[in-house]
């Protein structure tokens, strides 16, 4: 029974935190005024102590808590915070951080339950404080991609439409961009910005592909960088393109379907099948008006 209390204080903390943000949040406008008053703006305060605890932590036990240490590890994470789009303006050295203060906030947590008599619960909260990073990356990069397979084909017709109105093609996906918005959008507005500070059509979406995993973004960079190779009539390829996406999303959809079936077999028969038998059981014994005590010679 002490197990419960301990749960329930931990929902507690993580409902409180979720409401000191939400309320500290002053909102898009906000955000935007306060970018217009980034030059005008006083000097940032000094961080807080708790800031400076676990920037200093960051820095002598960052890279090693993070699991970061090696280049290929460090790659790895950086190409899966692209992915998801870098959410919050997410870089390596603020993931090494929030390791560092999921993983520390875990463990003090843990170590007051500790005090309390659930020791079990500290090497949970810190296994969950180390990888609670890792995991909501992982699941902001898969959603994201799932937005883009799924934004993609209208992001086509209506660059399709508006090429064929004989714009061209930069200033219609900027265009489009504009209009549509989403992580298909931003995407494409920085490779159009690579493209204005320098950067070669190629070498801008080919960074695009790099940094997603959408076969369909994949896709349609590479038919445009053929239609620009060898002058194809861009309008018509987009049309069929977005068309061919269509077809490839229902039948993926149709795939996610045929494998989810067993699963939910498998959750009838385990789950709901026991414990309606269970219930038909208990039903008809309370209506069978049964002597447990002369049943069992009590």
């Amino acid at each position: 029974m002490t197990l419960l209390p301990g749960l329930a204080m931990i929902a507690l903390l993580a409902i409180a935190a979720k409401g000191v943000s939400l309320i500290r949040d002053p909102g898009p406008a906000g955000r935007v005024s306060a970018l217009d008053e980034l030059d005008h703006a006083e000097p940032l305060p000094r961080p807080g102590p708790v800031t400076r605890l676990v920037r200093a932590a960051n820095k002598r036990f960052g890279p090693a808590l993070a699991g970061v240490s090696s280049p290929k590890r460090r790659e790895r994470v950086r190409h899966l915070i692209e992915t998801a789009g870098r959410p919050d303006g997410m870089n390596l050295e603020r993931y090494q951080e929030q390791k560092v203060a999921y993983t520390l906030g875990a463990g003090l947590v843990g170590i007051l339950f500790a005090l309390i008599g659930v020791i079990l619960l500290l090497p949970g909260l810190l296994i969950l404080g180390w990888t609670l990073p890792d995991l909501r990356i992982g699941s902001l990069a898969r959603s994201r991609q799932a937005r883009i397979e799924k934004d993609l084909p209208d992001f086509l017709d209506i660059l399709a439409v508006t090429v064929g109105a004989g714009v061209a093609f930069r200033p219609a996906v900027s265009r489009v961009c504009e209009a549509l918005g989403g992580p298909v959008a931003e995407e494409m507005t920085m490779a159009l910005r690579q493209i204005d500070f320098g950067a070669g059509s190629r070498e801008a979406l080919e960074e695009v592909r790099r940094r997603n995993e959408s076969e369909a973004l994949e896709e349609f960079i590479t038919a445009v960088l053929q239609a620009e190779e060898l002058g194809a009539p861009l309008a018509g390829t987009l049309v069929d393109q977005a068309a061919d996406m269509r077809r490839s999303s229902h039948q993926r959809a149709r795939r996610r379907a045929q494998r989810a079936a067993p699963r939910v077999s498998l959750v009838v028969t385990t789950l709901i099948v026991p414990a309606s038998m269970l219930l038909i059981v208990v039903a008809i014994f309370l209506s069978s008006d049964v002597d447990l005590g002369g049943l069992f010679g009590g």
